[in-house]
């Protein structure tokens, strides 16, 4: 399929004007990045560099939870369904359903929640620490073609987590970021990036720009680096992992799902979601500069699938 692309020019920060020689600012096109559809496909003997990323039993499990997702996102929109709710879904919220139905439809989509599941560290193998003692990294592992051994959550026995439960409790969230303006050019150099990051808030301040929502009204929900960032429509499926044994041993990994990163420990009040001086509501911080996610968070907290009491 031809890649998606999209022109500098249709976004609000694009310097559309002349500069100091009346010369037109000339636009330039972003590429979508998508994952692969066949990322995880390469066995062992097919591509030694990619073969640690084999896990067919994995795979199996992805493609259930995307057909229940068809299934759950078809019944949110089905006439029958808004008649019985309560609160039926308005245009904006039917248009947002209709967006990730297309993407659950989408050859890559196996592929995509295979990442996701891999990434969040609960799916790993719990034999991957006896091996790693022993100076291995995850990637040093390609015989995927075994018996499969015991993970933090089951996914092929009677304890797994049901993929149809797993598709009801889908939450979308919607991320609109804080984008630099104006946007700089594809040819500027990683050390004027930078510089911009830092400078932005003081630029926001002189020139009278609102740091919490562009001129239509939308707002910010987290600060965009000096790259184009879209409205990022986010699918988020909660896992109840209170009682998981061995919880404090799910390895955090990096975002293939294959790396172990160092785990950082963070108190809701330290990312400004939770406010404890207020009795741990929710924090009128701005979470923004500290904590990319805070948004999301708070919206998990506010939704009550974070639970905050002890």
């Amino acid at each position: 399929e031809p890649r998606i692309t999209f022109d500098a020019r249709n976004f609000p920060e694009f310097a559309n004007g002349d500069d100091d020689q009346g010369v037109s600012q000339p636009s330039w096109t972003y590429h979508k990045i998508d994952i692969c559809e066949d990322a995880f496909d390469s066995r062992p003997s097919d591509n030694q560099n990619t073969a640690h990323l084999y896990d067919p039993e994995l795979q199996v499990y992805a493609k259930q939870i995307r057909d229940s997702l068809k299934v759950e996102l078809s019944k949110r929109m089905s006439s029958d369904d808004e008649r019985k709710s309560k609160h039926p879904s308005s245009p904006w919220e039917r248009s947002r359903i209709s967006l990730v139905k297309d993407m659950a439809d989408s050859a890559n989509c196996v592929a995509a929640i295979q990442g996701t599941l891999r990434m969040s560290g609960l799916f790993a193998q719990k034999k991957k620490k006896k091996e790693e003692e022993e100076g291995m990294s995850v990637e040093d592992d390609h015989d995927r073609d075994e018996p499969s051994c015991a993970r933090y959550a089951s996914i092929n026995d009677e304890s797994s987590l049901d993929p149809s439960k797993l598709a009801q409790s889908m939450r979308i969230y919607t991320m609109f970021p804080q984008m630099p303006d104006p946007m700089p050019l594809p040819s500027t150099s990683p050390e004027d990036l930078k510089k911009e990051i830092e400078s932005r808030p003081s630029r926001m301040l002189e020139s009278g720009r609102d740091p919490h929502k562009d001129k239509y009204g939308r707002k910010f929900t987290h600060i965009s680096t000096s790259n184009v960032s879209n409205t990022i429509h986010g699918v988020y499926l909660t896992i109840d992992a209170t009682d998981l044994p061995g919880l404090d041993e799910v390895p955090a990994l990096d975002l293939f799902g294959t790396k172990r990163v160092k785990r950082q420990w963070k108190s809701l009040t330290d990312l400004k979601v939770l406010d404890l001086e207020e009795g741990e509501n929710i924090s009128e911080e701005d979470p923004k500069p500290t904590f990319i996610s805070g948004f999301i968070v708070r919206q998990l907290v506010k939704d009550g699938i974070i639970n905050t009491c002890e």
